[in-house]
């Protein structure tokens, strides 16, 4: 007489490979965003720049920079590169993964000056990543924090 398995049963074995092979992404993505944070925080402009898609786009408050030039060259780079005594904490870390396709999500503390003036930076930031060719890029940023409120 043959006898078998309840689906209840197998269904976490069948499942299993898959499961893992989340997790697997999962910490590339985390790897990469880690990357991203020490090319930010060291000042490794072109490891920084290394990770960002051609087709970026960067959103914050009512400023929109568009495509890898617009982004580095009206953004980025003259913020990272102006930073002085960089801070920066992440807290909250969340990842989202869909084959090729990531969102990450985290909150964000970071304490500079910036042409003698001190920052004290804090907010909420969702990044999309995307793997191309093997590597995962940033093709999304978006950062949200309180607005200045006018005198």
């Amino acid at each position: 007489m043959r006898r078998t398995l309840p689906v209840c049963l197998l269904l976490p074995l069948l499942l299993a490979p898959l499961a893992q092979a989340q997790t697997s992404v999962e910490k590339e993505v985390r790897a990469a965003v880690e990357q991203y944070n020490r090319a930010m925080i060291s000042k490794d402009l072109p490891a920084l720049k290394a990770l960002l898609a051609a087709d970026i786009v960067l959103y914050e408050h009512s400023v929109r920079n568009i495509g890898l030039d617009d982004v580095w060259d009206h953004h980025l780079r003259p913020e990272v590169e102006g930073f002085e005594g960089m801070k920066a904490e992440f807290s909250d870390l969340r990842v989202w993964v869909a084959g090729e396709v990531a969102v990450v999500t985290r909150q964000y503390a970071i304490q500079a000056a910036l042409r003698g003036r001190p920052i004290d930076a804090s907010g909420n930031e969702t990044m999309g990543w995307m793997k191309r060719n093997g590597e995962w890029k940033v093709i999304h940023i978006h950062y949200s924090h309180a607005c200045p409120r006018p005198s």
